[in-house]
């Protein structure tokens, strides 16, 4: 990750995207954080928690959307 990239959910090792099924498996702009307080409901371009940890690339480029 770059240095200059801000910390936001999307970019966190916590966050876990959502996903419906509408024929095939579609993001929705919303999703959570898998560390206690457990925070729900969360935008991926939201600033992150004080708990941000950097995500593994690998996960982003299999996982998240790419606008």
């Amino acid at each position: 990750m770059k240095t200059d990239e801000k910390q936001t959910y999307q970019t966190c090792g916590y966050f876990r995207q959502h996903y419906i099924w509408f024929g095939n498996y579609t993001w929705v702009n919303c999703g959570h954080c898998v560390h206690p307080p457990r925070n729900r409901h969360c935008l991926p371009g939201m600033a992150a928690c004080g708990k941000w940890t950097e995500q593994p690339e690998d996960y982003r480029e299999r996982f998240l959307p790419t606008k």
